[in-house]
């Protein structure tokens, strides 16, 4: 399959980044968070991803071990995207078509 560039954001659109991916494989997180919101998402690299816009608007939880970093828009609440505690060179977007 072809790579592609994929747009998401938070609700209220103050975070946009952009996945550039060829989506093999939708994945769920099993940790308290993910699994709990019953996510899909899609990994990607760090060179594959780019925030366009809303840095000053992410606050970062940690838990457990504080190794995964999870982002959440401190207006909206929404949990656009995480860097995973086992493969801390990527991210895990939630995937957006």
């Amino acid at each position: 399959m072809q790579e592609k560039e994929y747009l998401g954001s938070c609700h209220c659109g103050n975070v946009q980044f952009k996945v550039v991916t060829d989506a093999p494989e939708l994945t769920t997180c099993d940790c308290s968070i993910c699994i709990r919101k019953n996510a899909l998402m899609v990994k990607v690299h760090e060179s594959k991803f780019q925030l366009i816009k809303g840095e000053g608007s992410l606050t970062e939880y940690q838990f457990h071990t504080k190794i995964a970093r999870h982002f959440f828009c401190n207006v909206c609440g929404i949990y656009p995207f995480h860097r995973k505690r086992v493969s801390p060179a990527f991210s895990a977007s939630m995937f957006i078509a």
